[in-house]
Order: structure tokens, then C-alpha cells, then sequence
């Protein structure tokens, strides 16, 4: 697939990227693949240890493209709840 879970998308997320700039940063490592809902699900859990069924709490906010379906703020609160369980496993 060409991307790294274990460097980069931990870097972003243990720096604050909102959910947002975390799908667009995951969709432009995957290419020339297609970012799929399924393939975001398996790269937060295989990079950041955070299960299909949380994410998909997240994802009901996005079409089938992954387009936001809903306002962008709105995505950010839930997905930085996501994110958080990460963060919080990072701290010391």
C-alpha cells in the first residue's frame, strides 16, 4: 500500500491533527490507491491500535467516497474523541 502506520500517522495524530487531517493525510499515502472506507478503518487500527467498530462511529459522517456529509466541525469533535484514545495511551 505504501504507507507507514507506525511512523508517520503516529507523528500527526500524538501531534494534534485533527480527524480530518488525518484522513487526508492517509488518502494521499495510499495513492495510486483509492482510499476506501475499509482501508481507512484497517490503517487507524493497524497504526494507532483503535478498532473498526470505533471508527465506524466516526465514519457514518462521510459518504461512500469519503466525502463529508456532514459539518466538518462536527466530524473533528468526534473524531478527536476517537483520536484521543491513541493520545492518551502515548502519554507518559
Amino acid at each position: 500500500m505504501g504507507f507507514s502506520p507506525e511512523g508517520e500517522l503516529r507523528n500527526l495524530v500524538s501531534g494534534g491533527a485533527t480527524f480530518l487531517e488525518v484522513v487526508a493525510h492517509i488518502s494521499s499515502s495510499v495513492k495510486p490507491e483509492k482510499l476506501t472506507p475499509l482501508k481507512l478503518m484497517w490503517v487507524i487500527q493497524e497504526g494507532l491500535g483503535i478498532s473498526f467498530t470505533e471508527t465506524r462511529n466516526v465514519l457514518e459522517f462521510f459518504d461512500s467516497e469519503l466525502r463529508p456529509i456532514v459539518d466538518e466541525a462536527l466530524i473533528d469533535e468526534r473524531g478527536d474523541r476517537l483520536l484521543e484514545q491513541y493520545r492518551k495511551r502515548q502519554s507518559p
